[in-house]
Formats: structure tokens, sequence, C-alpha cells
């Protein structure tokens, strides 16, 4: 199997030139393979990779380790998984000095110092664990580390992929400044396109291995070539446009701008995953505060949220919106039941869910179910498709026998997985992430809820299949009437699905109202912060 196929580019000194694709097209392999970090049974089977003359595919481990200093160096995806969560961060510095040597010891600590502030950190960073650090942070330290090499080439894998708006945008602004001042040549490989137009001064668009499309951002933008960048352009739109839409969500953008529903248009007949019993009881919060204690010794207690009142109708749909650390899932959780409150009250209908037993919770659970964010981590990967699915039939709707089967199908197929009895007999990792997610809120319906919470439902997964899963979740509220409860950081999701918003900011409400009108005419300062954090790709060629 070839993951990149016959694939020849030049980079020029000091370029910054962004590689896009979706999962499986082979990107993340090509920056594997630039950088002599692929591992086996992945090999290079034919061609060469250049580097200052230096063919760097077929020399050996201990010339390439001394390539690798002043050479190229790679940021890997996930900051969290780049680091050893029992060394501090001086540690880490400490290990890249040792073997490489290029740095005296008298000097390292000056040294560290001086790597951490050109990222943007505090030096009391380096005294912590990877753990202590935001996900922003720790992704700067994997920056930090591998400019300790002062490298020639960097390759960038998704350094910003499942971070909130505000802090992807903070750190694309810190690699672009660097860029500028050290002027090595920089690789950045993503998903999101939108990202690369505003950063790259050329893009490369690859595709099942290929490379389908290189050109400046300015004309891959305005004049792309392939049918597959022009598919990937469809998918962006602007969250503050009067109409708002994606491919596959058209007729819903138009009831939306109507303020109709499927049932009032009589576009649909009942069909298979209609029910009967439709969310009737509301959700209502009222002073919720969520205080934690302190990390250390010294330090202030951690106040997550603080006085966050909001009501969810039954059958609406309520955005909650904020960076990291906002309390966005603090709330979710204080919804299920899984925290209690410090203060303030959470009911579902006339349930105080912070006083519910752990017995009564089950109840609660059979009626509010959680969509979570990571499709890959949700799913047990030893368990089948129709396994997952059966257990919450099983444990929530009393049903035996053949009626738990048919059950199941009917859940598949109202998620959209045909062949139903195909994708029952699967496990997880034969199936896609936008499978996968599917199968998630499949287990979510499973119980025939009254409110479904979807946390970050589509952060993870390719913008060809964000639309998908978020024209589902439209679907399922019309046709089921379940409230939802969507929380997210991305404010293009929330304006397509979502009749009201929440604002929230470092745990308190900073605005709220019906989500077109604050999106398109925000009335406070962060909420305009976190429009402009939006990757928009019309800003192509303009870094």
């Amino acid at each position: 199997m070839h993951a990149v196929e016959d694939v020849s580019f030049t980079l020029r000194r000091g370029e910054f030139v962004g590689l896009v694709g979706e999962s499986g097209s082979g990107k993340s392999t090509l920056g594997f393979a630039i950088t002599r970090l692929s591992k086996p049974p992945a090999a290079i089977t034919a061609g060469r990779i250049l580097f200052d003359g230096t063919d760097v595919a077929s020399i050996e481990d201990e010339p390439l380790r001394r390539q690798r200093q002043g050479g190229f160096a790679m940021v890997l995806q996930s900051g969290m998984n780049a680091l050893n969560p029992v060394r501090r961060i001086r540690d880490h510095f400490g290990d890249i000095f040792a073997a490489h040597g290029h740095v005296p010891a008298d000097r390292r600590d000056e040294r560290m110092r001086e790597l951490v502030g050109k990222v943007k950190l505090d030096p009391s960073v380096l005294d912590r664990y990877p753990g202590e650090l935001s996900g922003g942070m720790r992704q700067r330290v994997s920056i930090a580390l591998a400019l300790s090499l002062e490298p020639q080439l960097m390759v960038f894998d998704e350094p910003t992929t499942a971070l909130d708006v505000l802090v992807q945008h903070a750190v694309m602004e810190t690699i672009r400044e660097l860029q500028r001042d050290v002027g090595f040549t920089a690789i950045l490989i993503s998903h999101d396109l939108g990202t690369v137009l505003e950063s790259a001064e050329r893009v490369l668009v690859m595709h099942e291995g290929r490379i389908v499309e290189d050109g400046p951002s300015r004309r891959v933008l305005e004049a792309p070539e392939d049918e597959y960048t022009r598919m990937l352009l469809s998918h962006y739109a602007d969250p503050r446009a009067e109409v708002v839409s994606l491919p596959g969500m058209e007729e819903a953008a138009v009831r939306r701008a109507r303020g109709t529903t499927r049932a009032q248009d009589a576009v649909a007949e009942p069909t298979v995953g209609t029910r009967q019993r439709r969310a009737e009881r509301a959700v209502v919060a009222e002073g919720l505060t969520m205080t934690y204690p302190p990390r250390r010794r010294g330090e202030e207690p951690i106040r997550a949220v603080q006085d966050v009142s909001f009501t969810l109708e039954p059958g609406g749909s309520l955005a909650l919106v904020g960076a990291s650390g906002s309390g966005k899932s603090t709330i979710a959780k204080m919804l299920t039941g899984v925290e209690r409150p410090t203060s303030g009250t959470v009911r579902f209908g006339d349930l105080d869910i912070g006083r519910l037993k752990r017995r009564e919770l089950r109840t609660l659970h059979r009626d509010v179910q959680m969509v979570f964010q990571d499709p890959y981590a949700a799913l047990n990967p030893l368990h089948t498709v129709e396994y997952t699915l059966t257990r919450p039939v099983e444990n929530f709707t009393g049903l035996t026998g053949s009626a738990v089967r048919r059950r199941v199908l009917e859940l598949l197929e109202t998620v959209g997985l045909n062949p139903v009895e195909q994708f029952a007999a699967k496990l997880p990792h034969q199936l896609s992430g936008g499978q996968r997610q599917r199968v998630v809120i499949a287990r979510a319906l499973a119980s025939d809820p009254q409110v479904i919470i979807a946390d970050e439902p589509v952060s993870m997964l390719d913008v060809s299949l964000r639309a998908g899963v978020l024209a589902l979740l439209e679907d399922l509220r019309e046709r089921w009437g379940v409230s939802l409860l969507y929380i997210t950081h991305d404010l293009l999701s929330a304006r397509l699905i979502t009749d009201r918003i929440l604002v929230l900011n470092q745990g308190r409400v900073v605005e709220r109202g019906a989500t077109d009108e604050v999106l398109r005419a925000p009335g406070d300062e962060y909420t305009v912060r976190l429009l402009d954090a939006v990757p928009d790709p019309r800003r192509a060629g303009m870094v």
C-alpha cells in the first residue's frame, strides 16, 4: 500500500508552505518521511529527499542525528503526547542539550529561558509538568524544543488541532512571527484549508497520496484548479454572514432563515427514527457556580463556572460557546450529574440534578445523553458496533431477544449508516472518523432521550465530514424533537444548528441571545475576538 506516491516539490529558503488534505491523504506520512521519523513498517521505497545536497532518505542513523542539529525538526500534533508527563519542562530541554552537546552546561538555563521566551511563555513553565499546562502552552513548549536545535527547516504537523480558535490563532501568530524573525523554512501540515490559506505563502493540496494542487495561496483561493480543492473550499463560510450554509445543509439553512421547521414545511413524511415521545421538560440552570480547590498551596481556588443561568426549552437548541477553560464542559458535567455545583441549581423538569442519588441518576441518564468530542476514544476498540448499541438498548428500553437487534438496526439507519447489517458487524478501527461519530450519536439515541448534550462533536473531524454530522444533529432535533445543548468553540457550527447562544468567558456569561443576531452583531468584545480568530480563507496571501 502506497500512502504517498510520486510526490515531488521544492522548498525555497525562508518559504512558508502549507500542506493540506483530509485524513488519509498522506500529508503526515510525507512530513514524517521528510524528517526521517517514519516507523516500521512504513518505509521510503522510491525517490530522494535532498537537503542541502544530501539525500537524507539514505543516510545512516548517526549522520542523520548530526544532520538534525541545525538541519530540520518536527513539531507533532499533540503537545501532551509529545512530552513526557512525569518530567518537568526543563528536563526535556536538558535531554536535547545533553544528546547534541551544542549548549555548554553553564549556559543551559539561560538558553532554556531564551527559548520559552521566544514562544511567549513565562520562564516559570520550566519547573512545571506537562499536565500542569494548557493545550496551547504545551504546543508552544513543543515549538521551543524544536527551535533548540536551530533548524533550517521546521515541519509543523497539525499544530493547532483540537485547540480553541483563540489559542489556535495565538499559536499560529507565534509560528508566523518566529518564521519571519528566525528565517527558517516552514511546512504547515493541516486538514484545515482555512488555516493554511491564511498562514502560508504557498499551498500544496494532497489527495489519496498525491499532490493535486500546488500554487500561491491567493491563486488557490480564487482559481483552484482541482475539483478536490474546490470541495475543500466549499466547506467554509463566514458565521457573520446573513445566510450561512454548507454543502448538504442547504435545506436546513433555508428553513432556519424562514424560522420554520421540517414539520411546518411538510417536507418529509415520518421515516425510520421518527418517534412519538418528544422532549417535554426544560433544562433550567440558575446561578450555577463551580469552584475547585487550588492546585498548589498558596494559590487561589479555581472558579470554573460563576453564576451562570439559562433555560433550554423542550425541543430547543442552545450553544455554549467559549475558549478552552471558559467552563463549557464543566456545565455539561453538572447537567449530567457527574459534578455537583458548589452553589446554584440545575433542574430537568422537577428534578434537581445536583441532589440526585446514584440510583436516581440512572433515570436521569435515560433522558439526558452525551455525545463526546473524540469519536476515537469514545468507542471500545474490541466491541462491534452492534454490541456497543445493544448494551444501552437493553439497559434503558427493556427490549429483549430479536427486538433488541431490530432496534439497533433502526438506530444505524437513523444516523445514516447503511447498509445497516454491514455496519453492525464492524469494529471501530474499520470506520472513518465521521462514521464513528455517527455510532456515538446512535448510542446516545438508544435510550430515547429528551436532551442530547453534544460536546465539541465535530472538532476532530475533517471539514467534509463535519457538515454531515451537523446535518444529522439538526435533523434529529427536528424529527425526534430532542433538546440540543451544543458545546463548541466553533462559531460557524453553532450558527448552523442552534437557535440561541451563550458566550462564556472565564466561567461567566458575557453575551446571550438568538444565535444569528449575536454572531452577526456581537455586543461584547470577547465575542468579537472569537469571531476575528476564526480562520478565514479570504485572507489568503496577506501574511
